[in-house]
């Protein structure tokens, strides 16, 4: 009982100090009045424009930065835009006002490969984030095209970050290739055909978990990406329950924006966390020395997922 209660007493104590890490995707500009909001991060997921100097110092406080690279988009104001030939152009995004590439033509990997990703890392990148993976649901006869070109990213640039965004159909095949899996709309979602954030409900809430399910069985390092409208409080405070209750269920690190991600979020799910753990005593002298009554329930409640798997064996 002595080696327990001093386990559980040093793992109260790590709590009060312990460093939660962080992510955001943030592709506004930076700058001397931003620079040092964003540091707070320990990865930042920004636009390849995002001057260097800026790049160099955000990682010279230990953050780890990587930059965007759409897989099957291209916007005009991506600096390797200009390299793309119409021939490959298959399709229009209207959501964003992008063209869509075909992803397995031979000039989209050389592109990619030899253009894109060399411009993002000259810039002082750690690695990349691969977005717009979906894109092999609508054009499925190209799906083992988008695995072998992030296989490929990987194979000529082992040492780098490689983020990818959803591609659940495929996320299989990739997580071999990359570092961390972004999911884009965890819960929550901007319903464009109405301009509002929503919940996801029903059906669409149970193919959502099913998709955090299938990441969880996966062991792979999963970002969570929760949309809300930063100015309204009441949304928010809504919002960050519902996100944080299934994020503690399936282990995923939050963070919550706006969808334009032009203003820097933040993660709902570490202040609550953090003020549930400040606010809890647990008392062990005297007579509430007994530690396994129903204070150490609470603490072993407000444990973070894996040590109360750990403690509660």
């Amino acid at each position: 009982m002595k080696g327990y209660l001093t386990f559980m007493t040093f793992v109260f104590i790590s709590l009060q100090t312990l460093v939660y890490a962080s992510f955001a995707v943030y592709y506004g500009d930076v700058s001397p009045s931003n620079v040092n909001e964003l540091s707070k991060f320990n990865l930042l997921i920004l636009s390849p424009l995002v001057e260097e100097n800026y790049i160099k110092e955000l990682k010279a406080k230990n953050v780890t930065v990587v930059g965007y690279l759409s897989l099957a988009t291209i916007g005009d104001w991506e600096p390797w835009a200009e390299e793309v030939p119409d021939s490959i152009i298959i399709g229009h995004w209207e959501t964003w006002d992008e063209k869509e590439v075909d992803f397995s033509s031979p000039q989209w990997r050389d592109i990619v490969l030899n253009k894109a990703v060399p411009y993002i890392l000259s810039k002082g990148f750690d690695g990349v984030f691969l977005d717009n993976l979906d894109y092999v649901d609508k054009y499925p006869e190209k799906r083992e095209a988008m695995v072998e070109l992030i296989k490929a990213i990987r194979e000529k640039y082992p040492d780098i970050v490689i983020v990818a965004n959803r591609g659940f159909s495929i996320t299989k095949e990739i997580a071999p290739y990359v570092d961390y899996i972004l999911f884009e709309d965890f819960i929550t979602y901007y319903d464009f055909n109405d301009n509002k954030y929503k919940i996801y409900q029903d059906a669409d809430l149970q193919w959502v978990l099913a998709q955090a399910e299938m990441l969880k069985k996966l062991n792979v390092k999963v970002l969570a990406l929760s949309y809300v409208d930063l100015d309204n409080e009441k949304q928010v405070e809504e919002f960050s329950k519902v996100v944080c209750k299934y994020a503690d269920k399936y282990g995923f690190e939050v963070y919550m924006a706006d969808i334009t991600l032009q203003r820097i979020g933040f993660n709902p799910c570490e202040n609550f966390t953090k003020s549930q753990v400040a606010s809890s005593e647990t008392k062990i002298e005297g007579e509430n020395k007994n530690i396994c009554g129903s204070g150490a329930i609470l603490l072993v409640v407000l444990l973070p997922h894996s040590l109360r798997e750990l403690i509660l064996r």
